[in-house]
């Protein structure tokens, strides 16, 4: 919206992580020092933790993409598996085979690839992001996987990544013994009011390829008090500040205009007013204690000296820091604001809707029907990358994107940073799915399915375009190929990407306090795909939850009421005025 305005490229404070904005503080810097040592020292347990929103994952990212050919990873982003699951996950991430389902045959599996990395001189490094979230009984197993070792080293690096919480259940009782197996510890800091600014300016130039400062230091220093130095809170209050100047028609983001943008995210235009509401006993206290110092100086007592020692201590002063809830959506109903000053024109929903029409799956193609035989020859003949770069010009062809694909996505080895960055270079959005051939359907996206020859464990990608009855149609180099879902199922792990377009701008987490506006366009969207009970306004109330409840049983998605990325795929899905993709005919 306020692109051209202020001449960026693109949005500058964009909250997905996107490796040319990248800026580190200190402490990431120190993160990253730490375990490029510790990998190199063949150390066996690093833990590394930070508040949400410090920077986690993209120290991560920055480590695995500085690492060599010499070293093979695991990355594992989603721990809410129990200990098989894990197994498995870990298994299917280095590529082997991960179809036993005990836990001695996978770790049986897994040791003899790392033994054979260990004799080729190469090193294998796990990486398990969010690990707060794993239970007792899953750490236990993963300190079991420390003892796969050699007489002189250690054959498994395993490195977890979490909140503080991470750290307290690692000084558990229970888990003393792998808390003793840590020889390394790093936690993340928020970025110093000094980064703050620079870590501004760095995403500025990036943005506009310009040097000038659009924020004054006064509204740096407003940001930072809010942000707490936190960089994914910094983005939001800063995207809302800029927002906010280009209603104003200022290019120039004074202290006032970020005060501005701090009220509108946390839903409140007196934030003085609440301040002293919640802090009213403190408030009472301090004003009685002036009152007393008063009275004191107009009748001193007798022991002066005393009076003057007691009176010789400042109060201290309190800054509240407001911090988004980390949950999708705030369950607790709040005031409606007052509906005239939200803007809801559809320049406000997205300026990327494009009521183009797509056409459909041409029947000119060439139809080949595949057996399974067949389907086997055509994965072992292929290649990753290659054929990730097929099956991503198939989709893209299907949005009818017109950028295409940079030379140098070929270069990315992770499949799924490739994917991000095509998406992005496209203005699309992609979602990394583990599910049956029913949640495919039920989501009726084209897909990217993942495969596997049983004579290669590289992944072969192909582009899933039409479903009819059991047979499955893929787009490959021209060509449709049809499959029939018995012999899918012996090459495909349930792994697939759905490449996605985001038309009313819905940010990764809507919440109440903090977006009114989101909330108001999810409602209009609500409206029009038939929930008629829905109250335009700007709270997520019940009507809301139990629309969004609806749609995701249709979809087979978890029913929490909360709007997420599958969610919203999904709101997209019921929208007839939009022209996406679809496997299956849309009656």
């Amino acid at each position: 919206m306020y692109k051209a305005f202020f001449g960026f490229k693109e949005r500058p404070f964009k909250l997905v992580p996107d490796p040319a904005y990248l800026y580190l503080g200190q402490s990431h810097e120190d993160a990253l020092g730490h375990l490029n040592y510790a990998v190199r020292q063949g150390d066996g347990f690093v833990v590394i933790t930070g508040e949400v929103g410090t920077g986690k994952t993209t120290v991560c990212r920055m480590f695995l993409e500085k690492l060599d050919d010499s070293s093979e990873t695991a990355y594992i982003f989603n721990p809410k598996l129990d200990a098989l699951q894990l197994l498995k996950a870990i298994n299917d991430e280095f590529f082997i085979d991960s179809s036993p389902s005990n836990t001695k045959d996978l770790i049986d599996i897994l040791n003899r690839f790392l033994m054979d990395k260990k004799q080729q001189g190469k090193r294998a490094i796990l990486i398990i992001d969010e690990a707060q979230n794993l239970s007792t009984e899953v750490l236990e197993q993963i300190r079991l996987l420390s003892n796969l070792e050699t007489t002189k080293a250690k054959l498994l690096q395993i490195i977890l990544v979490g909140q503080p919480e991470l750290g307290e259940k690692l000084d558990s009782f229970e888990l003393r013994q792998l808390e003793q197996r840590i020889t390394l510890n790093c936690h993340l800091n928020p970025l110093t009011s000094k980064e703050t600014g620079e870590y501004i300016s760095h995403r500025i130039q990036i943005a506009s390829h310009k040097n000038s400062i659009l924020f004054t230091k006064a509204a740096i220093q407003k940001i930072f008090q809010y942000s707490g130095g936190i960089p994914r809170l910094i983005n939001i209050v800063c995207d809302r500040a800029l927002l906010c100047a280009y209603s104003r028609d200022t290019r120039k983001i004074t202290r006032d205009i970020t005060v501005l943008a701090i009220r509108e995210l946390s839903g409140r235009r007196q934030p003085r007013t609440v301040f002293f509401d919640q802090n009213r006993k403190a408030v009472f206290v301090l004003i009685s204690l002036v009152m007393v110092l008063g009275a004191l100086l107009v009748y001193p007592p007798v022991n002066l000296k005393e009076s003057k020692a007691s009176s010789g201590h400042d109060a201290p002063m309190v800054h509240k820091i407001i911090v988004p809830q980390k949950k999708e959506i705030i369950k607790k109903k709040q005031p409606s604001p007052n509906l005239s000053s939200i803007n809801i024109t559809p320049d406000a929903v997205s300026t990327s809707i494009n009521p183009m029409k797509i056409p459909p799956m041409t029947p000119e193609k060439q139809v080949m029907i595949y057996q399974g035989e067949d389907l086997e020859n055509l994965l072992h003949e292929s290649n990753s990358k290659s054929s990730r770069d097929i099956a991503m010009k198939s989709i893209l062809g299907l949005w009818q994107a017109k950028v295409g694909l940079n030379s140098f996505l070929l270069e990315i080895e992770n499949h799924q940073d490739y994917f991000v960055l095509a998406s992005k270079q496209n203005q699309l959005n992609v979602q990394k799915f583990e599910g049956d051939l029913e949640l495919v359907k039920n989501l009726n996206y084209a897909a990217i399915l993942e495969l596997y020859s049983a004579k290669s464990p590289a992944p072969i990608f192909l582009a899933l375009v039409k479903v009819e009855n059991d047979h499955l149609f893929f787009e490959y180099e021209g060509k449709l190929i049809q499959v029939s879902k018995e012999d899918l199922f012996l090459f495909w792990k349930h792994r697939f990407y759905v490449i996605w377009k985001n038309f009313y701008g819905y940010s990764e987490e809507i919440q109440v306090q903090n977006n009114g506006n989101s909330v108001m366009i999810l409602k209009r969207h609500l409206q029009e795909i038939g929930y008629s009970d829905i109250v335009l306004n700007s709270t997520y109330d019940t009507a809301v939850r139990n629309a969004i409840k609806d749609i995701q049983k249709r979809y087979g998605l978890g029913m929490d009421g909360i709007v997420g990325p599958l969610t919203i795929i999904a709101l997209y899905n019921e929208s007839r005025s939009l022209v996406i993709p679809h496997l299956r005919q849309v009656l």
